[in-house]
């Protein structure tokens, strides 16, 4: 059995990997692997996987991702191979803080208020414009989580701290979840419903656009905040809402536009979203603590463990549903 770690920074990882290779034996590990030692692995941990990866690694059974979204993986290939693929959800607790973070920040006009006092201009009672400088308190907000899986959950269990209804929406019929008030399989219904909508769905076929116009025409006066995928969004749809004033607010941690090796340095979006006071922005740094990535690396490495000793890592996306 070989287990190839490709593109993994090998400093985290190195001494977890040791311990692998002192419990399984007869197991080869190799570390920051490349193209040429993937021909021969059984099993590739990793997020970033093409489809000439696949083609290349004939022996390849399984497919480790050290995080949760699945969405840039070549599924047709995988499907076709039959390969089993891993995620894990350990940096659900640290994204969900990060979304809390991010709702507060847009609803308590913190960064519009720095940026403009760092400039010498002041609201509130200072200045004498106390009720144009209100900010928005999230306490006793019915809070519409679209996305109940486990960051929903988690955020679901933050924002009951501040005495919110939590409504939250789900694709397949459940009855019941901790620190959730009300489930819905209505997309519709659970953002009119809403006063504060966090969005938490895996990007799939399915889900791309989900948000789409109609849907934030529904969000008038509500603030939007986004920790899944950016396109579970519609990229125009969401500008426009922003733009009309539609939405109250946003806070967005994932985009449509990424820095790569020709555009280090690119806007987020092809629209001007960061221009608008009411819109907080963040660089999809979601689970971008020492805490997150730990209990990412334990994960991948609890599920390498387990498919070696039971031919199956404990977390198995479903390659349909794609989560």
């Amino acid at each position: 059995m070989k287990i190839v770690f490709f593109d993994i920074p090998e400093k985290s990882w190195v001494k977890k990997i040791e311990n692998l290779k002192k419990e399984f034996k007869d197991a080869l590990f190799i570390s920051n692997g490349d193209l040429e030692e993937i021909k021969d692995a059984d099993g590739i941990v990793g997020g970033h996987i093409s489809s000439e990866m696949i083609s290349k690694a004939k022996n390849l059974k399984v497919i480790f991702v050290p995080w949760a979204g699945v969405n840039t993986l070549p599924w047709d290939e995988i499907k076709k191979r039959n390969v089993m693929v891993s995620n894990n959800h350990a940096n659900a607790k640290i994204v969900a803080e990060r979304a809390l973070a991010l709702a507060l920040a847009v609803m308590g006009r913190v960064v519009e208020y720095h940026n403009d006092l760092s400039r010498g201009i002041w609201h509130g009672f200072s200045a004498g414009d106390p009720q144009s400088a209100f900010w928005t308190s999230i306490r006793g907000k019915t809070c519409g989580i679209i996305g109940v899986g486990s960051i929903g959950q988690e955020i679901a269990k933050l924002v009951k701290a501040f005495d919110c209804k939590v409504i939250g929406f789900k694709k397949r019929k459940i009855e019941k979840i901790d620190f959730i008030d009300e489930i819905t399989l209505n997309l519709e219904e659970a953002v009119s419903k809403s006063d504060v909508i966090f969005v938490t769905l895996p990007l799939t076929p399915q889900t791309r656009g989900i948000i789409n116009e109609k849907i934030i025409s529904l969000m008038i006066g509500k603030f939007l905040i986004n920790v899944s995928r950016g396109p579970v969004i519609d990229e125009k749809a969401l500008y426009e809402g922003i733009r009309t004033k539609t939405l109250r607010g946003v806070a967005i941690d994932t985009w449509y536009r990424y820095p790569d090796e020709k555009n280090i340095a690119t806007l987020p979006s092809a629209y001007p979203i960061h221009d608008f006071k009411n819109v907080v922005i963040s660089p999809h740094v979601g689970s971008l603590t020492y805490e997150g990535v730990e209990e990412m690396i334990n994960a991948t490495i609890e599920n390498v463990r387990s498919y070696l000793k039971n031919g199956r890592p404990l977390d198995i996306v479903d390659p349909e549903l794609m989560y």
